[in-house]
Parts: structure tokens; sequence; C-alpha cells
């Protein structure tokens, strides 16, 4: 726990309403993320804020990652796209990794702040 954490933050993630808050810090971060992109970045902040640990908000944050690229790969299904976007090559690496590096950085980064 750092220095910065206050008590109330510090009861709550060890209390049994962490883990419905988590469940809607991820519904948060899903629509944020279907608004704009920097809600990979909310999403995995949010999700890193009510973490107890740290090994845990990267876990959380790269949950977060995969969730968000499953549901952008079912939009692309929907649309009848996917096939078109996989095969622009450069950029699918793009959001692959973006995807995957930013939730769990972010969530990485509020959990060892506070």
């Amino acid at each position: 726990m750092s220095r910065l954490t206050p008590d109330a933050l510090a009861a709550f993630r060890g209390s049994d309403r962490a883990e419905p808050a988590l469940a809607v810090a991820f519904l948060l971060g899903l629509a944020a993320t279907a608004v704009h992109p920097a809600g990979l970045a909310v999403g995995g902040g949010l999700a890193g804020l009510f973490a107890p640990s740290l090994r845990r908000a990267l876990v959380l944050g790269v949950w977060f990652g995969v969730a968000v690229l499953v549901g952008w790969a079912l939009a692309l299904v929907w649309y009848g796209s996917l096939v078109a976007v996989v095969t622009a090559v450069p950029l699918i690496y793009i959001a692959v990794a973006s995807g995957l590096a930013v939730p769990p950085l972010a969530a990485l980064a509020v959990r060892g702040l506070v």
C-alpha cells in the first residue's frame, strides 16, 4: 500500500464490495472505449484503482484489454468487415498492441500511485 492511499480506499479494496465495483469499472471502461480510444486508459485505470495488489492490477488490465479486443472483433464480425481489417497487417498490429499494452500500464500506474 502506498503512503498516498486513503484509509477508506484501502478498506474498500479488502471489502466484499470491491468485486462489484470492479465489474462496474469494467463496464464504464468498455463504454468509454466505445466512445474514444482513450477509454483503454480509463478502463485500465479504473481496474487498477480497485485492485488489491499490483499483480492483480496487471491481470485486470490484461483482461480488460482482451475484453475490448474481443468486443471489437465481434463488432467487426457484425458489420462483416473482420477479414478486411485483419488483412491490414501493420494497422492490426498497432490495434492489438495498444489493446494489450495500454490498459495494463494504466492499471499499474494507478495502483502504484494510489
